[in-house]
Parts: structure tokens; sequence; C-alpha cells
């Protein structure tokens, strides 16, 4: 998505430290969510389906479906992120394309311009099936990046 200079890592411990940052982010742990791929600029996040994160038709919540893409957009953007910098989401806009329903779930969080202060990075959660994968959700988000925070995503 963004340019191969944009995309150059800053951290040579990115996967580390993007790592440690969601270790921390409880409400992963709270849902079910694991973080399944980190690479320069790009982080996907899983989400086994449980009845008890659905809303009342049996959809997983858009609120839950939310929470996984905003911090796989997020952890996207940490990626690019120098040492001892972190991102927060500071605007995302959803849009819902089918009811989120499936055997599991996967956020991508795909950075499409990464800047010193403000980067933007595309989101998609798809529902996984045996019939395949469907996106079930589509984000666009923009993180800025804050200093003295030891990588953690809020």
């Amino acid at each position: 998505m963004a340019d191969a200079k944009a995309m150059q890592r800053k951290d040579p411990q990115f996967r580390t430290r993007v790592a440690d940052s969601f270790a921390r982010q409880t409400i992963m742990t709270t849902i079910g969510a694991t973080l399944t791929h980190v690479a320069p600029g790009e982080v996907d996040i899983a989400l086994p389906f449980r009845p008890d994160l659905c809303q009342q038709h049996g959809f997983l919540h858009a609120g839950v479906v939310t929470t996984i893409v905003d911090s796989a957009c997020g952890f996207a953007a940490l990626t690019l992120m120098p040492a001892g910098a972190g991102v927060l989401t500071i605007e995302f806009k959803s849009n819902f394309l089918a009811p989120a329903a499936g055997d599991a779930f996967v956020a991508r969080g795909r950075v499409v311009r990464a800047g010193r202060q403000i980067s933007v990075v595309s989101g998609e959660v798809v529902a996984r099936s045996p019939a395949g994968e469907k996106v079930v959700s589509l984000m666009q988000a923009t993180m800025m990046a804050v200093t003295g925070t030891d990588g953690v995503k809020d």
C-alpha cells in the first residue's frame, strides 16, 4: 500500500515491541484475541467466535469488530515508529458490509501512509467459515505518534 521508503521501520525490535504492547492491552485478553502477523506496516489479529461477544441476533457485536480492527490498525502504524514511540487513534471510520457471522474473525491493519507524526491506516475484518473468507467490515484510521509511552497503544 505505502511506498517502500515510507515503510522502512525505524526500530529493528519492532516485532518484540508490538508483541509486548499487545500483551499489555488487556481488552485483547478479555475477548480472546491473538496477534497472528506482524511485519513492517502490517498487523493481523485473530478472534475465535464466542457467543458471549455477540449482539442480540447472534452476530459478533460491532463494538468487538471495531475493537480488533482499531488495534490492528494502531499496531500496524506502531511497526514503523521509532523505539520509545507509541500511537494513539485520533480518528476512524468503519463501514459494516455484512453481518459478522463466522467461526473466526481476522482483523488486518495495513499502513497506507506513514508520517513522522500522523499515519493513515486501512483495516478490514474478515469472517472465516467453511465457505471461505468474507469481508464484514472496513476501517480507515488516523494514528498519531506519541513519545514516552514505551510503545503502548491506547
